[in-house]
């Protein structure tokens, strides 16, 4: 009677296994690569199916549904013919669980049916003029897996095997110079989308940039190649912390810290003595003196540049220079005093020559070895013109 009873709940658990994955047109099964697994955990999802009834052809369609709980990414999806109205398909997801709890990850499974005329009449004409084809869609069920997730007994950055380096162009510059620095991350698992390997550094502005140079994914997880790129800028020294990959490899059950050691980055302070001249420019005080004067000649400069430009404008006057101005010319003691009296008299006699030397010798700081000889030329012109000298 036991056996009886034992064969009979046997039959019935197997026919309810049967049921749940087969329908009238076609088999199916959902499986995967582990029933238990950590947070952040790769697991692989496999879902197979093939058509039973023949006198159509089908394609299959399964969608994941998406939750909170856990992250489902496609890797492959693979169709089989093994004869006409005879089709098998795989389907392989990467599921990563973000939740400790139990999951129930679920899918939608429907088949699209089409007969042999209506899958004729979609390839009427060229092949560039290919029509849908119009199918019978069927909805099969709602398959799911349960997936036990545990948390991890330590926070970490990533889960799989990885490797993380470190490459600097210099470790000393003078102040403002650009120590440039690279991490390369590479492995197989799953990465923490927040983790950078340099978050701050006191004194010190940082550029950065991060570039994926490989990321695709696998039955082991997601293949990772990642480069964060860093620009460090600083007007006084200091130190690039160290910096640690905390990692959990899952096939041994062990933590793993990748730790790189700080770097002192030595900087050199501009030396000030070296951009600017003591005599002009004092430490101590602004020399505003210096500042005035400069304005003063700049003003001067712009003036004298207008009237050299405008002169041949201006008809010459017959009312002769005063006298006093010839004792002026004799009197002046630099380029500078002989330019503001150049520029005076220059309506009444063309002195552009001269006053075009002289901005040379002023603004150039060339000397005074022709204000002689320029001061001679004007007065000869005051001369030439019938002004008498001074005695």
């Amino acid at each position: 009677m036991k056996k009886d009873l034992g064969k009979f709940l046997l039959l019935f658990i197997l026919f309810v296994s049967l049921d749940a994955q087969e329908s009238i047109y076609c088999s199916y099964e959902l499986k995967s690569s582990k029933n238990k697994a950590f947070i952040n955990e790769p697991i692989t999802i496999t879902f197979n199916t093939r058509q039973k009834i023949h006198d159509d052809v089908m394609f299959f369609d399964l969608v994941p549904l998406k939750s909170q709980d856990y992250e489902i990414v496609s890797i492959t999806d693979k169709r089989y013919e093994f004869d006409y109205h005879d089709a098998k398909k795989e389907f392989i997801y990467l599921l990563i669980p973000k939740k400790a709890k139990k999951l129930e990850v679920r899918f939608n499974f429907k088949i699209r049916m089409a007969s042999d005329d209506a899958v004729a009449q979609a390839y009427t004409g060229s092949r560039d003029n290919v029509k849908s084809i119009p199918t019978v869609d069927i909805d099969i069920s709602n398959p799911s897996i349960s997936i036990d997730v545990t948390p991890l007994k330590k926070q970490v950055d990533a889960v799989g095997e990885f490797t993380l380096t470190q490459k600097i162009d210099k470790t000393s510059a003078s102040s403002y110079d650009t120590i440039n620095v690279v991490y390369t991350l590479k492995g197989v698992g799953v990465l923490d989308d927040e983790y950078q390997p340099i978050k701050k550094i006191d004194g010190v502005s940082i550029f950065s940039a991060k570039k994926d140079k490989e990321m695709r994914v696998s039955k082991d997880g997601y293949i990772y190649n990642k480069e964060w790129s860093y620009a460090l800028i600083s007007d006084s020294s200091y130190k690039i912390p160290k910096t640690t990959l905390h990692t959990f490899e899952q096939q041994n059950s062990k933590y793993k810290d990748i730790t790189l050691k700080a770097k002192e980055i030595t900087i050199t302070p501009l030396a000030t003595k070296n951009l600017l001249d003591d005599e002009e420019y004092p430490k101590d005080e602004i020399n505003y003196k210096h500042f005035i004067e400069y304005l003063y000649n700049l003003i001067i400069f712009i003036a004298g540049f207008l009237a050299s430009k405008l002169i041949k404008y201006i008809p010459k006057r017959e009312k002769k220079v005063k006298n006093r101005y010839t004792k002026s010319i004799k009197k002046a003691k630099n380029a500078k005093e002989l330019l503001d009296i150049s520029l005076k008299i220059t309506n009444e006699i063309d002195l552009r020559d001269e006053i075009e030397e002289l901005e040379k010798i002023v603004y150039t700081q060339n000397g005074s070895r022709e204000i002689n000889k320029i001061k001679n030329n004007i007065v000869g012109k005051i001369d030439k013109d019938g002004v008498k000298r001074e005695t």
